[in-house]
């Protein structure tokens, strides 16, 4: 939706776009091989300029007849006998899940890891688990009632998504207006949309 708002403000700009988990788009960033990232947490192990445009809210989701979809306020440590399908490992989504289990304590069952937001809500919706996921990427489900978003004390998580790139990067004139776009009006857009 992001692009396709600012192809119809500057339609003479050419876009490419490449859609990765967070350690491949590291590799790229730090070879230089791509002007901006859109992503969920900046790294500290290159020195880049990285400003938040949007939030981020990741939450547990389940199948509408999961026996947990019915209950209130459910504690965290409830989910330690659940199975998970979640992201591979070098996904930022993954991170925060495990990051988020950790400062909990509880050791997910994950059953399977797919690479792919689109293939995990398939298999969550099947009853295969729940899922840690951006709930950017599954509103249309949760609002069709295909997906229902656990309602867990201190979830959703909110984290920001950030426009980054190189510290010694000199944008193109195209990559700064893009850029200057995701910061004035990607936040009030992806709300919007989601």
């Amino acid at each position: 939706m992001l692009l396709v708002r600012f192809r119809k403000k500057f339609p003479k700009i050419e876009i490419g776009l490449r859609v990765h988990n967070r350690e491949a788009i590291l590799q790229l960033l730090a070879r230089n091989e791509v002007d901006l990232i859109m992503m969920g947490r900046v790294p500290d192990e290159i020195e880049c300029v990285a400003a938040p445009f949007a939030t981020n809210p990741l939450g547990v989701v389940s199948a509408p007849d999961h026996p947990l979809s019915r209950r209130r306020n459910i504690d965290l440590r409830a989910l330690k006998d659940q199975d998970f399908v979640a992201r591979e490992r070098g996904s930022g989504t993954r991170l925060a899940m495990e990051r988020l289990f950790a400062k909990h304590r509880v050791k997910p069952r994950i059953i399977m890891e797919i690479p792919s937001n689109e293939t995990i809500k398939q298999a969550v919706m099947a009853g295969m688990g729940l899922s840690f996921l951006s709930l950017r990427t599954a509103r249309q489900e949760i609002a069709a009632g295909h997906l229902v978003l656990l309602d867990i004390k201190g979830l959703p998580l909110i984290r920001h998504w950030y426009v980054t790139r190189l510290k010694i990067k000199r944008l193109s004139p195209a990559a700064a207006e893009f850029e200057r776009f995701l910061l004035e009006e990607g936040g009030a857009l992806v709300d919007a949309w989601s």
